[in-house]
């Protein structure tokens, strides 16, 4: 039986359209606030990546990569590209206010990380992805190169706080931290043991892609300014991605794309111990890697089970892995996948319930909709880890109100698209 919320789609809760908005409702963060509402940021678009569109001061190359990615991609006239928009529930997920706008940034689409700090104010963080298109391009010749650099990069992460439950925001801070051309949506927020914020993010180690490594950043002035604490990776793997939580145990830990590895810190982020598998993947479709362990969530229940939420192959989407000792084993029906909690949830994010149980958000995407060709749907589940004594696994559970079937039977859209982003 499904028990699936949608909670915005091309049909549902649909955004005011605007400019641009070509039914696309996906890439949703969830976080649980103080006065218990829930709160759920997301991208408003047209596509995968809802850039700023067209790009005549981009070379014909753009318009053909665009034309292959969307039918009509060429030429979608998105001025300001997507927006970031909220929506919230004051009723455990039942129903949810009409979306408005949380910020409008000129190719800052989607919300990468949604944090609330114990002192109560609310962060966002955004990529502003201007410069996807060179990122793989960039001239080895040195004039060119210098030009392409001085032009494109690097790109930023936008830092948003609210003070108001997410009512109203302002943007506080940008930061590249320590890299020089390609960043990934900003990956969490974490609260530092003084209280000040940690962030996690990831890039290229190199122009044109040569390895994707995950830094951590600090900020002791609530978001205005970011210091590098630490660069951490693989000499042979990407670490890509991420969500950076703290265990029960006391240290930091995190799961990276596209192999799976866990690494986890003793000092608050300062140093990080060897990353190690806990899947068992293998590159397929003649790929370098696997592409799992996408991003999702990591959180921690009442009771000390650390929770990892992720999609991507071989597992598909609505990935739950979980364990009952800080990560070092971990709870999974095979060993290249978690258990399911939604086969439609892209890119999971969640929350704690009051009752311990844990509500999901994730997208469904790639469907033509009444808006455009590339539609999406942020839907929801809520479920729990069994207890030790039931056995291993999850239990979905039902959220109040109306509840509405997914948009068709594709479950790969998010997939595919990927693999045009990557083309």
């Amino acid at each position: 039986m499904d028990r699936r919320k949608i909670i915005v789609s091309p049909t549902i809760n649909t955004p005011a359209p605007f400019v641009g908005f070509g039914g696309y409702c996906g890439w949703p963060r969830v976080c649980r606030l103080h006065n218990g509402d829930l709160y759920v940021a997301f991208s408003a678009g047209y596509w995968h990546a809802s850039w700023v569109n067209p790009r005549p001061d981009l070379p014909d190359e753009y318009r053909q990569y665009m034309a292959r990615a969307m039918a009509g991609g060429a030429d979608w006239h998105a001025p300001t590209g997507g927006h970031i928009m909220w929506t919230r529930s004051a009723d455990d997920g039942a129903t949810w206010t009409p979306p408005r706008d949380l910020c409008v940034i000129p190719d800052a689409y989607a919300p990468g990380a949604l944090f609330q700090h114990s002192d109560g104010a609310l962060y966002c963080g955004a990529l502003i992805q201007r410069s996807h298109f060179y990122a793989g391009r960039i001239p080895s010749e040195p004039l060119d190169f210098l030009r392409i650099m001085d032009e494109h990069f690097p790109e930023q992460i936008a830092i948003l706080r609210s003070e108001d439950q997410g009512e109203s925001w302002c943007e506080v801070g940008r930061t590249s931290g320590p890299f020089l051309t390609r960043l990934e949506h900003p990956c969490s927020f974490t609260e530092a043991e003084d209280g000040s914020l940690l962030m996690l993010i990831d890039g290229h180690a190199q122009p044109n892609g040569a390895r994707w490594v995950n830094a951590l950043l600090h900020s002791s002035d609530r978001g205005a300014t970011w210091q590098t604490r630490s660069l951490f990776g693989h000499p042979d793997y990407d670490v890509e991605e991420g969500h950076c939580a703290r265990l029960p145990d006391g240290r930091l830990g995190t799961c990276s794309r596209p192999w799976g590895l866990w690494m986890t810190s003793a000092d608050d982020g300062f140093t990080w111990d060897q990353p190690r598998p806990i899947l068992e993947l293998s590159p397929t479709g003649g790929k370098a890697h696997p592409n799992g362990c996408k991003k999702g969530d990591l959180l921690v229940t009442a009771d000390g089970t650390v929770v990892l939420l992720t999609c991507g192959a071989p597992g598909g989407n609505g990935q739950v892995l979980y364990s009952r000792d800080s990560g070092e084993t971990w709870s999974m029906p095979a060993p290249d996948r978690g258990f399911t909690a939604d086969t439609y949830a892209y890119y999971p994010s969640a929350c704690l319930m009051p009752d311990d149980s844990i509500f999901m958000v994730g997208d469904h995407q790639g469907f033509a909709n009444p808006h455009g060709p590339f539609g999406a749907e942020v839907l929801a589940t809520r479920f729990r880890i069994l207890s030790a004594e039931e056995g291993e696994g999850v239990e979905v559970l039902e959220i109040g109100g109306q509840l509405h079937p997914p948009w068709g039977a594709a479950t790969d859209g998010g997939e595919a698209a990927d693999r045009k982003i990557e083309a």
